[in-house]
């Protein structure tokens, strides 16, 4: 399992997710990561991750950024999960004696995904 649903990473891609779709226009890095409380090269390398599985579009030009490519009820939690998770590639090597433990890990995280595929960005949109 390579993200846990508490971790920074989730937290950041739901924000960045969130902060778009409350916006409902283009934001760019700079502006997200201010409004976020996270450095933009973190920022930009989860906002690479969503482009790549085409949660979000990039507009180029003098004003550029990036918004959402899809409308924030078709957007799943697990989306963003899934997002946090892929980039940073998988980690599912353990030392001798914990192959057990790693397949533990491996339904967990399943059941978090199943469980994160019921809500939409939507849901969880304050104001």
């Amino acid at each position: 399992m390579d993200v846990q649903f508490g971790t920074h990473r989730f937290h950041a891609t739901l924000g960045v997710l969130l902060l778009l779709a409350k916006h409902g226009g283009t934001l760019s890095s700079s502006e997200m990561a201010k409004n976020l409380h996270v450095h933009a090269v973190y920022l930009r390398k989860i906002v690479s991750e969503l482009l790549r599985l085409g949660l979000v579009e990039a507009k180029e030009g003098r004003d550029g950024g990036y918004k959402l490519k899809l409308p924030s009820t078709q957007i799943s939690l697990a989306d963003a999960y899934e997002a946090a998770r892929s980039e940073k590639g998988s980690q599912n090597e353990m030392g001798n004696g914990w192959r057990s433990l790693e397949q533990v890990k491996t339904e967990i995280d399943r059941c978090t995904i199943t469980c994160l595929k019921k809500y939409r960005i939507s849901d969880v949109m304050i104001g």
